[in-house]
This record gives structure tokens, sequence and C-alpha cells, in this order.
């Protein structure tokens, strides 16, 4: 372990994560962005490909074409919470793009360097994760929300000067990969069925500079219409 890195816990990984390389039998990844916030312990993940094509024509869900969004199916994303137990890290999803996944996600993490090293403990690959360079990892906090309107739930998490928001989509999913839904579903339900938003954006304004769902990047991320349900840490202003 570099001596300059701190012990392996889930509060010491709190802050903003990079992937650098996904390795899988037969894949090797280093152009997916894929951006980690950990909290104190629920945390929110977003990966998407490099070719995302121009999507200035869409305003709200309803803009979307089937075409966008079977690029937007493409994309995965989850958010829960981070543990640890004998060594082996946890991901428990409780939200999530695609489908749920046969196995739990679990690894085991170890330091090259200043390199995080990620590998499978249920399924067999290796990632490579860095720090994003000037992003501080505190304040660092995290709440379950709910909102009034029709109680669906989100998480928000905060880390320094970043924030990652994600909420699930209304209409339920199970079961193969979210493109083949797509792909079989009526333009009316595949808007629905890609309506799962993960944010990444600027705590100073609360804007969203990165989604899943295009329309939602520059909106401005709030609290209103919201209740807490859960909170952990100290957010600041």
């Amino acid at each position: 372990m570099n001596t300059l890195e701190k012990p392996l816990t889930v509060a010491a990984l709190a802050g903003l994560w990079r992937r650098t390389l996904l390795c899988t039998p037969g894949l090797e990844d280093t152009t997916t962005r894929v951006a980690w916030l950990q909290g104190p312990s629920l945390f929110v993940d977003l990966r998407q490909q490099y070719d995302r094509p121009d999507f200035a024509h869409v305003r709200a869900l309803d803009d979307l074409s089937h075409e966008d969004c079977l690029w937007l199916a493409r994309q995965q994303g989850f958010a829960g919470v981070f543990a640890e137990q004998d060594g082996v890290f946890w991901w428990h999803r409780e939200i999530d793009l695609q489908p749920q996944a046969a196995q739990p996600d679990a690894g085991i993490l170890f330091w090259e360097g200043k390199t995080l090293v990620e590998t499978g403990h249920f399924a067999n690959y290796l990632e490579h994760w860095q720090r994003m360079p000037n992003c501080p990892a505190t304040p660092s906090c995290a709440m379950r929300l709910r909102r009034r309107a029709d109680g669906r739930v989100a998480i928000l998490v905060r880390a320094g000067e970043v924030f990652m928001v994600a909420r699930p989509r209304a209409v339920p999913l199970s079961g193969g990969n979210l493109a083949d839904a797509v792909a079989a579903a009526p333009l009316g339900l595949a808007r629905e069925l890609v309506d799962c938003e993960i944010s990444l954006g600027e705590a100073a304004t609360w804007r969203i500079t990165r989604s899943s769902l295009p329309f939602r990047e520059g909106a401005v991320f709030s609290l209103d219409g919201w209740d807490v349900e859960y909170q952990e840490g100290a957010c600041g202003s």
C-alpha cells in the first residue's frame, strides 16, 4: 500500500473517483466515462459511452426518439449503500439503470501506488480507479429522499464541491437488459424505461453538468418537493 494513502475503509474512500481501466475476459475498456461519488456510506455511480450523440434537440422526456432511447439504454448507473465485511467491499444497489444483476456487486480493493484496484468477488473483472484531481472529499454527506408528489425515492450524495443524485424510473423493469426492453417497447414505454435519472453536478450552484437524461443537464437540483428520510454526514452550506 502507498503509505501516502489512507487504509481502505468506506470512510477513507469518500470523494469523486473516475475509472481508468476495465478488464474482463475478451474486453479492455479505457474510454467509458465513469464517475463514482462516495459519501459516508451512500454512493452514486454513472457510466456512459464516449460516443454520445448530440442531444441538443431534447428538452424533455417527450422529445426523445426511439433511437435516442436506444442509446440511453446502453448507459449504466446505480446508487445505494457501500459497505465492507471481512475484506470484501459491497455495492448494495437500491437504484439501478439496468435490470438487477444475477450476482451481487462485490469486490476486493487494494492499492497499487496511487491507483485503487478493484477485482471481482463473484465476477471475473478488474478495474482501476483514480481520485479526480482538485476534488476534495469534504464536506461529505448523503441523503435518502422521498418526493411528496408521487412517493418516488432518490439518493443524493455530496463530497466537496461535487454532488450526484439518483432517482429510479416509475415503471417496473426485470430480467434481460434495458436495451432489449427498449427495442421491443413502443415509444411511450421506451421513454418511461429510460427515465431513470443519475446526474452529476456542482455543489456550489447545484447545477447538473452531466446526466443519464440529457435534458436534465443545465438544470438546478432542488430539495423543494422532497422529504429527507435519512441523512448522514454534514453537508455544510
